[in-house]
């Protein structure tokens, strides 16, 4: 093509050359050049960034450039590639700006939209223990460290060899567990710019477990002799239902049928899981025990203080049974393998062991035990006690007596000091129903058990019944009768 001279646009004074149909032009637009050229019959226009015509120029070349290429495939390439640049330049910009701190990661990780809400309170308090212990292990070995992106590999290797030292083999693979989870959650947040999870590949060690023993009958009466208060009625509660420490501590009194004489509840480790319900029928000594708290007081917890010790710190609640086993002259650890810390062999989770030994060696079927513990299917539970529940009563009366009877017992039954606790809160007309009821031959449903001859008579009377033992289901009586 021939060139030739010509006058640049809008008068800005300038020669230049004529390029060819499809290169461009320039147009200066107060102080730097704008670059303009039309393809397909699509106008496109960019700033060059320049006030020198041979920069501009130049500038115009590269921009032009992928519209003069004759295949299409051509022409989408070089678009990549130049994206890539800029992605490049992206990624470049972002690695300049502040990422997550491995100080802040275990908040942003419990406000993590990406964490499964599975764990309960007390294992979050755990888990957060193990991200503080890195943390405070970052800051020690690894000062100049201080974003979750700059974790490597080998800082995670290091930690599992050397930031767990002096725990068990099951600690240790536990909280590696957890900060691969935890990475897990943060990588696809995205917002700590973690691209790889630094702690896969770490082998779990050999973990030894020694399990909790179930303590002798001989050893639960020493240890019974030594509590007091709630205490006592906490290791009571354990004993005779089988069920764990955060169970019994928070045990509700909505969760206590003292009529039927049962207690029912969805154990916390299931609860979040499969929300399983288990039935438990109460011992006779257990049942004493609760009907010694006054009425007004069967609100909330059963027992205040330990559920107050427990949601604040459960550690120190089982650390209490443990100076108490102790003090009862059991020993309640062993010592560890290779120097290791010693293994804990007696705590109060031996009263669930405890409960199912018993239970099973008085010859109660392991399918009964395994309902009430809750180690069954919801399915179990619920046909082995609407279709079983004497098999289910008998496995709990089967328990012996390890000395509750001698504290809380009196003359009369726990069911029938139960009637009597509803009988005091009928009028005298009521009572006159009921026993017009009993002497026909009527079932006060649903304690079957009374026997009619010693009703009539009345033996517990309200002026005979003590003030806590009466209870408030005046509505439960009515409907009886």
């Amino acid at each position: 093509m021939s060139e030739k001279e010509t006058q640049g646009r809008k008068g800005n004074g300038h020669k230049g050359k004529e390029r060819r149909k499809g290169a461009g032009t320039l147009e200066k637009r107060g102080r730097v050049y704008i670059a303009r050229w039309t393809v397909d019959g699509k106008r496109y226009s960019q700033s060059t960034g320049t006030a020198d015509r041979r920069e501009a120029e130049i500038k115009l070349a590269e921009f032009v450039a992928p519209f003069q290429l004759k295949d299409k495939a051509e022409r989408l390439e070089a678009f990549a590639g130049k994206l890539g640049g800029v992605q490049s330049r992206l990624k470049e910009f972002e690695d300049t700006r502040p990422a997550l701190k491995i100080a802040d990661a275990w908040e942003a990780f419990v406000k993590s939209p990406n964490r499964k809400d599975t764990a309960g309170a007390a294992r979050l308090r755990i888990c957060e223990g193990w991200a503080r212990r890195f943390v405070s292990f970052m800051a020690e070995r690894f000062a100049d460290v201080s974003e979750m992106r700059n974790v490597t590999k080998e800082h995670a290797h290091t930690f599992a060899a050397d930031g767990y030292t002096g725990v068990s083999n099951s600690v240790r693979n536990q909280a590696i567990s957890f900060f691969r989870m935890m990475w897990r959650v943060l990588i696809a947040d995205g917002t700590a710019r973690i691209t790889e999870n630094v702690w896969d590949g770490i082998q779990k060690k050999h973990e030894t477990h020694t399990r909790r023993r179930e303590l002798t009958v001989e050893e639960l009466a020493r240890v019974y002799k030594i509590l007091q208060g709630e205490m006592r009625l906490l290791f009571s509660v354990g004993i005779y239902t089988g069920q764990r420490l955060g169970d019994c501590a928070c045990l509700d009194w909505g969760q206590v049928d003292l009529i039927r004489g049962r207690i029912s509840l969805v154990p916390r480790k299931t609860a979040r899981k499969t929300g399983r319900m288990v039935v438990i029928p109460l011992h006779v000594n257990l049942l004493n025990m609760l009907l010694e708290i006054p009425a007004a007081n069967r609100r909330g917890y059963v027992m205040p203080q330990c559920a107050e010790m427990y949601l604040k710190q459960a550690g120190e609640l089982s650390a209490r049974f443990m100076r108490v086993f102790k003090s009862a002259g059991i020993e309640t650890a062993t010592e560890g393998q290779e120097g290791s810390r010693k293994r804990c062999l007696v705590g109060f989770h031996s009263l669930r062991h405890t409960f199912v030994s018993l239970a099973a060696n008085a010859g109660v079927p392991l399918a009964f035990v395994q309902s009430i513990v809750g180690h069954s299917t919801v399915e179990m539970t619920r046909h082995y006690f609407h279709e079983s529940e004497a098999a289910l009563n008998s496995a709990v009366s089967a328990l012996p007596d390890i000395g509750a009877a001698g504290a809380t017992g009196g003359e009369l039954s726990a069911r029938v000091r139960s009637i009597c606790a509803l009988v005091a809160e009928l009028t005298e007309a009521e009572r006159g129903e009921l026993l017009r009821h009993l002497n026909a031959g009527g079932a006060v449903a649903p304690i079957p058990a009374v026997e009619v001859a010693t009703v009539p008579a009345l033996p517990c009377p309200a002026a005979d019944v003590p003030a806590q033992e009466r209870g408030t289901a005046k509505g439960a009586a009515q409907a009886a009768a």
